[in-house]
């Protein structure tokens, strides 16, 4: 209130005003303000600063004054007005300050939504070979609703569980930990597509907004485009220029090359070996018939720098790369403002020991989608590979933020953990992730090395057989249980795993870094230097751990093993 009138704000400009107000004398650091007033979201700092000045203007203070609130430039703001607070009346709080000016602040103020799960489309009725439409559809629209910087859209692998269920959306929204969830039904009959679908509010537990429509396939596109503005509206969210263009945006006109496309991505998100064949076949079959279409090019380029990064098939990683490099360079000739190819090619530009080129994707990726947290993720691994392991976790933390039910972002804050051989920390983290789901094989895995640093042998061994089995036989898991056994003293255990992965080379890729890893188990560092020197002419996916993985502590020392350092990029190491 100003001489008895209230004054409006903005609900950021008020959230920002309590917080200087409630740390009145203390600097807020720009960070801390900035996780604080958007918590499930990122933000730049110009928007704080925005808010700054819209809360100075509010306040009446001149230009170049300090009347309230001192910037300091470089660190954060400082609330600098004397406050006290009096007892609560007619459920307002006032705060009176020494200018006779005084803020009301009403208790209740409209909730914004601020995070937002789209949940894959429950199919009605799909014919044979339809059943990829549902997550296909709500693919589709996360990719549009992520180019809103204001609010945070968990990612298609945050939902993938939920198709095909019966789930309750707000159930659903409150395990996401979100305050909004999209969810409908499609179903195709012949060349016609309906949607029904309802935004609904998370913590009401009731529909904002509601749609149905019923339109040509071939006008799939303008269904999105309708639901994509309309979820906007629900929200009441105020779009820029670039945001509201961004939305509508289309990446193709064809629908078939759509449908494939499709098709291809529900595939990938199996992350099988027959899923990413499947996956590449589409993806190929979707730029046969539209060679512009950037996203197609882009899940190209996924496809293989997961073959070539997880070694699920007989091609070699360097080969992997290479075609996943060019399809994501395809890709940004198209479209330069693709977050998903700018993080893709950064991945992949780590895998071919270029860090310098690694970090100006990444970050670019992070620019563009500041809520994309597998960007985050990838970003995270950089800084750790490169010796900036705090900052690591704390990129990692953002990335969990953005998507806390992700498997593998809930494994990797324990992974980087491991990383700083903070063993315990990093034991704790994967127990919460088998919490999660107990058949993730990745947490078992990473819970065995940690178990394995501490040397609880047994322990070590028990969790890999379990990822062995969870992943079908994952070769990293076998080597991995081969180094366990070696370092128990059960050698002849190791030999046997050694044996039969270099037997089973000509028929499938076994990476040299495994045979590495199996050998330093036995002491036999020689032989471990020779594999970890193929590795690195193969770019086998491990060789840019050499930097954090513990079980190289023992040759780190070796000449030999700093000329590899050298030869991955990591010279100032």
């Amino acid at each position: 209130m100003r001489n008895g009138e209230p004054v409006a704000l903005a609900p950021k400009v008020f959230d920002t005003l309590l917080a200087l107000v409630e740390s009145s004398g203390r600097l807020l650091p720009k960070d801390e303000l900035i996780s604080g007033l958007w918590p499930d979201t990122f933000v730049e700092e110009a928007t704080l600063a925005r808010n700054i000045s819209d809360l100075r203007r509010a306040l009446g203070e001149l230009s170049g004054e300090d009347k309230y609130i001192e910037t300091v430039p470089k660190s954060g703001y400082r609330f600098v007005a004397e406050v006290r607070q009096v007892e609560p009346k007619d459920s307002v709080m006032i705060i009176e300050r020494h200018t006779r000016s005084r803020v009301v602040v009403h208790e209740e103020i409209d909730p914004e939504v601020r995070s937002l799960a789209v949940l894959p489309f429950k199919p009605l009725g799909a014919n044979e070979g339809d059943e990829h439409l549902g997550l296909g559809l709500a693919d589709a629209l996360i990719t549009r609703l992520s180019n809103i910087r204001q609010i945070a859209v968990r990612p298609t692998s945050a939902v993938m569980k939920y198709a095909g269920t019966g789930n309750d959306p707000a159930a659903a929204g409150r395990q996401l930990k979100v305050e909004a969830v999209l969810d409908g039904a499609i179903q195709r009959s012949g060349e016609r597509v309906r949607v029904t679908v309802q935004l609904v509010s998370v913590s009401e537990e009731r529909p904002l907004w509601a749609g149905k429509f019923d339109e040509m396939f071939t006008d799939i596109f303008a269904v999105e485009d309708s639901i994509s503005e309309q979820v906007a509206r629900a929200l009441t969210l105020r779009l820029t220029g670039e945001e509201s263009k961004l939305l509508g945006k289309r990446y193709t006109e064809n629908a078939e090359a759509y449908e494939l496309y499709l098709k291809g991505r529900y595939y990938w998100n199996k992350r099988t070996a027959d899923g990413l064949e499947k996956s590449l076949e589409c993806f190929r079959d979707a730029i046969d018939i539209d060679s512009s279409y950037a996203l197609a090019h882009a899940g190209l380029a996924d496809a293989y720098t997961l073959l070539g990064d997880v070694g699920l098939t007989a091609i070699l990683p360097k080969e992997a790369f290479s075609k996943a490099r060019k399809s994501a360079i395809k890709a940004l000739e198209i479209d330069q403002t693709l977050a998903e190819a700018r993080a893709s090619l950064g991945h992949i530009h780590m895998h071919c020991y270029e860090w310098a080129e690694a970090r100006g994707e990444l970050e670019r990726a992070i620019e563009l989608n500041p809520n994309y947290a597998h960007a985050r993720q990838l970003h995270a691994f950089y800084l750790a590979f490169n010796g900036r392991i705090e900052e690591a976790g704390a990129e990692m933390d953002r990335a969990l933020r953005l998507d806390p039910l992700s498997l593998p972002i809930n494994t990797d804050v324990g992974v980087i953990h491991y990383f700083a051989r903070e063993y315990d920390q990093a034991i704790d983290q994967y127990r919460k992730t088998v919490e999660l789901d107990s058949n993730f094989d990745r947490a078992h895995f990473w819970l065995a090395a940690a178990c394995e640093q501490k040397q609880r042998y047994e322990e070590a061994i028990a969790e890999y057989r379990i990822a062995i089995e969870l992943s079908r036989g994952s070769l990293e898991a076998h080597a991995s249980l081969g180094h366990a056994y070696a370092r128990a003293g059960r050698r002849d255990e190791a030999l046997l795993i050694f044996e039969e992965l270099n037997s089973d080379s000509p028929r499938k890729y076994v990476s040299p870094y495994d045979l590495a890893i199996i050998n330093l188990g036995l002491g036999e560092s020689e032989a471990a230097i020779k594999w970890l020197d193929r590795a690195c002419d193969e770019h086998a996916g491990w060789m840019i751990y050499l930097t954090v993985d513990p079980r190289l502590d023992a040759i780190s020392s070796d000449a030999r093993f700093k000329a590899l350092l050298r030869r991955v990029g990591f010279e100032a190491q």
